[in-house]
């Protein structure tokens, strides 16, 4: 029997299934730990779209169980971190290279089940085989590194670009380990939390702000004479989005990461855009770089043991789901023990 909990269109239910042999190109999980991202309180909160009956969760890794009859990349015992995005590679946009605006996009733990239980069945196309020294808790994250990735490859840093990331959130301070592998001669970061903004400081941020401080704009462009090269924003709100927008130099690049929720709306001068060459640049989930957050993670060149997880137990999911919403730590991991 699987033990799980399921989204029904409302709330989250603990619920039990009985296993199933898996089919011919699936691998059955044993789920070592799942992330609780944002994506989920949007889900639960009715911001975000699901398929219910659905069990949430699509930042996880396993063991491997069983595998189907045709499987050849997967054996069991295999440590796998998942890459939950299917795609279909048929349809207009995934041949032309663009699979993450696939027509027929199927992700685990949004339109079929995820990881928010004790076992999973995975296409073997979404396995990646990981090291048995990263802790489930870390790699469970390669998802949000693997997004960020894609974000940060599309920001085009040049050496001597100043950089401004809006947010010291998870993914903030992931695109700030980014950032300093980069050859960026500055990197400042914007939160308004003090205890993330020592936290950042401590990861290498040159400089970081409190966004509410009236004062800090103007520190701002002068530290960084005039304006970032690059800002990415990574809040998810109309405010972050104007302050990374006022954040930019002559030239300047905005990439918006965060998910501000649909239907609002910003105002922004054409002209501007138009006098001072700016570029807005969208990020969509991971495109072809899963592979590569994983080898910047064995490689060791991005190390996530120093952003603090609070873990609890799938029993415990009520509270965990409380401690994502109310921010009581930078990131919310279930993990199971068996």
């Amino acid at each position: 029997m699987m033990q799980a909990i399921q989204f029904d269109g409302k709330g989250l239910i603990p619920i039990e299934r009985p296993l199933r042999k898996p089919g011919s190109h699936e691998v059955l999980l044993r789920v070592q730990a799942c992330g609780i991202c944002g994506t989920d309180i949007k889900i639960l909160n009715g911001e975000s779209e699901a398929c219910p009956p659905v069990i949430l969760g699509h930042e996880f890794c396993g063991i491997v169980e069983e595998t189907g009859k045709q499987v050849s990349s997967a054996k069991p015992g295999d440590y796998i971190s998942v890459d939950p995005n299917i795609v279909c590679r048929q349809c207009r946009f995934c041949r032309k290279g663009k699979i993450n605006l696939c027509e027929n996009l199927t992700a685990l733990g949004v339109n079929i089940d995820g990881g928010f239980a004790t076992h999973c069945y995975v296409p073997e196309s979404q396995c990646y085989s990981i090291p048995q020294f990263l802790p489930p808790e870390q790699a469970a994250l390669m998802e949000p590194l693997s997004c960020a990735l894609y974000g940060f490859k599309k920001a085009c840093i040049q050496p001597g670009d100043a950089i401004a990331i809006v947010g010291g959130g998870i993914i903030g301070m992931i695109m700030l380990k980014l950032a300093r592998l980069s050859a960026a001669r500055m990197v400042i970061l914007l939160e308004p939390d003090e205890n993330r903004r020592n936290l950042c400081s401590y990861l290498g941020a040159d400089a970081v702000f409190d966004p509410n401080d009236p004062q800090s704009h103007a520190k701002i462009l002068d530290l960084i004479q005039g304006g970032a090269d690059c800002v990415i924003e990574c809040v998810g709100s109309i405010s972050a989005l104007k302050t990374a927008f006022s954040l930019l130099n002559r030239g300047g690049r905005l990439i918006v990461f965060g998910v501000t929720p649909s239907g609002t709306d910003l105002s922004i001068s054409p002209y501007d855009i138009f006098k001072n060459d700016i570029s807005v640049h969208g990020s969509f989930l991971n495109p072809n770089t899963f592979q590569e957050a994983l080898e910047l993670m064995i490689s060791e060149k991005i190390i996530l043991s120093d952003i603090p997880v609070k873990t609890f137990a799938l029993d415990d999911f009520e509270k965990a789901i409380l401690n994502q919403k109310n921010r009581k730590s930078l990131k919310t991991v279930i993990t199971f023990n068996t």
